[in-house]
């Protein structure tokens, strides 16, 4: 693999496909987090940076996916603008979560480090692809466990039975 995942973007029989999901992936990584911001953060100086950091990167996913990779300066510009800010607002939620309990934040602070840890996949492999998805399994790793714990944590605190209660 030596291209990057972005060259699928431009590629006539997958461009579709990949930038649909690219885009339904900001919106879906923006409304997760933000739903997790306000469940597990109640006072607003913790908030508001993760906030910013969130649509930062929630806007440069999907301004990574709708400019081709032809473009290269206004196409790398965004997606170095992801790659950085999503990282760090991963690493502050572990960290702002660990000033409340140290326990709690301990997860997102590991998947922030090992976000930072997969660019030295970038010094045995020609292409940012590898990086690319091991950085995007990491993403997914972090998105799916808070999703769950939320959504049991939630289940939990109602008096519905069934998947239903998830939608009050």
């Amino acid at each position: 693999m030596e291209k990057p995942l972005s060259d699928f973007g431009i590629q006539e029989p997958t461009w579709l496909l990949w930038n649909s999901t690219l885009v339904f992936l900001a919106i879906g990584i923006f409304l997760n987090a933000y739903t997790a911001l306000r469940f597990y953060f109640k006072k607003r100086r913790y908030r508001y940076p993760l906030k910013v950091l969130l649509i930062v990167s929630s806007f440069s996913l999907f301004f990574t996916a709708t400019i081709p990779m032809d473009y290269e300066l206004f196409h790398r510009i965004p997606a170095f603008l992801f790659f950085f800010t999503y990282n760090l607002f991963v690493f502050s939620f572990g960290l702002f979560r660990s000033f409340q309990q140290i326990r709690a934040g301990v997860l997102s602070v590991f998947i922030g480090l090992a976000m930072i840890f997969s660019l030295l996949l970038l010094l045995p492999f020609k292409s940012y692809g590898v990086f690319e998805i091991v950085y995007f399994a990491l993403i997914l790793l972090w998105n799916i466990h808070f999703l769950f714990t939320r959504m049991k944590e939630e289940g939990m605190k109602s008096n519905k039975d069934g998947f239903l209660k998830f939608f009050q």
